[in-house]
């Protein structure tokens, strides 16, 4: 008699209650009304939370907010952007959708509750969020965007247009792996595309080139690009530039990162490097976000995008958002003596 055929779980899901006996109900509630075609994992607190998300291709994380794993909504996000998230509350707990959830749903009483909380995941799990942004590449500088997904570990097609031309820097799980402008790819078309002055960008769902051609760090890509680009304002200085458009359009010295630090709104620092003094980077993040929270809506300006402070020989880039906040600081090398 054959085998029967083994069912493979298509989606991946996880499930964050401290109730342990809940968790254990809803999960295999929604293995069997998946048929097995969702391959559930449980965590009872944050950590076992972030160790299942650091070590698997969670799709869905729904949250029950009866209990402190709230917080894990807070960390998300530094964890993607793709990530669906749900909450779970009863009744008495109110309105949840403050803690960033992409579908709020009460918790189910009964099995007919549970069946109709499923098919909302579902739903969830099937919809896909429209294309990306766009944006003037002269008011942000490119360096500046690439690190800034990089460091939400994001994934993600960053397409650049300038004139005519257009080009694409793959961004997964806060790496480049891929770049293509025009004929050209890998890091030489990186390296082009941080040649632009101006132009306008889209930010896209990323999906898998249909190669890998970048194998070093975005950090040395970035290094790199501002080396080059510090030949190349030395050569249009000196006259002897041999390069045409984009490429010798920028008299401009390039920014270097010198400090970087990524944390939640609660203090919990998900990513650093080179802080002098990570307690006072970490404060100030958190009162710059408390004071957008009480100004911004007060003068009904809309929500603070990002805060740029000029330093003597560079600029600090302060970003608060709800599931991270994130400090830049670059440094520009001192102009060239003329000759």
């Amino acid at each position: 008699m054959a085998a029967e055929k083994e069912i493979k779980p298509e989606r991946r899901v996880l499930i964050v209650d401290d109730d342990r006996d809940d968790l254990a109900m809803v999960g295999d509630a929604f293995r069997a009304l998946s048929e097995n075609r969702w391959q559930i994992h449980t965590a009872a607190s944050v950590a076992e939370a972030l160790t299942i998300l650091a070590g698997e291709k969670i799709e869905l994380v729904l949250l029950a907010v009866n209990s402190p794993v709230l917080e894990v909504s807070l960390l998300l996000g530094s964890l993607g952007r793709h990530l669906k998230k749900a909450v779970m509350a009863s009744a008495a707990a109110g309105d949840q959708r403050a803690a960033g959830a992409d579908l709020f749903v009460e918790k189910p009483v009964s099995p007919e509750g549970l069946k109709s909380v499923f098919a909302g995941l579902c739903q969830l799990l099937d919809w896909t969020t429209p294309q990306g942004f766009q944006g003037v590449l002269r008011r942000v500088g490119l360096p500046d965007l690439i690190q800034m997904e990089c460091l939400g570990r994001n994934s993600s097609i960053l397409e650049l247009y300038h004139e005519h031309s257009l080009g694409r820097i793959y961004i997964e799980n806060g790496q480049v792996i891929h770049a293509v402008c025009g004929e050209i790819f890998g890091e030489r078309a990186f390296q082009k595309l941080l040649t632009l002055t101006g132009g306008t960008f889209e930010l896209r769902e990323f999906e898998l080139p249909s190669e890998r051609t970048i194998n070093r760090t975005w950090e040395f890509l970035l290094g790199e690009a501002a080396r080059q680009r510090e030949q190349l304002n030395l050569r249009a200085r000196s006259g002897e530039s041999t390069f045409t458009g984009a490429e010798a359009s920028s008299s401009e010295p390039a920014n270097r990162a010198a400090e970087m630090l990524v944390c939640t709104s609660t203090g919990a620092v998900l990513y650093h490097w080179q802080c002098p003094d990570l307690p006072a980077r970490v404060a100030l993040l958190q009162t710059v976000a408390r004071r957008a929270e009480s100004l911004i809506p007060e003068l009904q300006l809309g929500k603070l995008d990002r805060l740029e402070i000029q330093l003597p020989g560079g600029r600090a880039v302060l970003q608060p958002r709800a599931d991270r906040l994130v400090f830049v600081r670059v440094t520009r090398p001192p102009a060239q003596p003329q000759t």
